[in-house]
């Protein structure tokens, strides 16, 4: 039973969060939606962000649909420690939560929204 202890306390505090761990992600969806109505899928991507203490944001990366995106985390509703938190503008947002992360964006063009599942490396 010790040693059972003992390798759960060494084990179990790197599972968690925290700020500056960088993510890796595959979209799972990137659709939009028209004013119209018309719903068009796109390509999937892979992306990464890295949470940022300073910024207290999601600082994404150089390539791809999410290049250079800050989003600002949600004042209240950001736990790194327990991998989850949202963040996003008022047109923007985005959900992350044990590895699943969501975002969707509202513009004067329609609507924008993307599914990925995400690991911490």
């Amino acid at each position: 039973m010790k040693k059972l202890f003992l390798a759960l306390m060494i084990v179990t505090p790197l599972s968690f969060a925290d700020w500056g761990d960088v993510y890796y992600c595959q979209m799972t969806s990137l659709q939009k939606i028209t004013l119209s109505g018309e719903k068009k899928n796109y390509k999937l991507e892979k992306f990464q962000f890295k949470l940022d203490k300073n910024r207290a944001a999601m600082v994404f990366g150089q390539n791809g649909y999410f290049e250079k995106t800050v989003e600002e985390l949600r004042p209240n509703a950001h736990w790194p420690k327990r991998e989850s938190w949202r963040a996003g503008s008022d047109y923007a947002r985005s959900y992350f939560n044990d590895g699943k992360f969501l975002y969707s964006m509202v513009g004067s063009l329609g609507i924008t929204s993307v599914s990925a599942d995400c690991d911490k490396f």
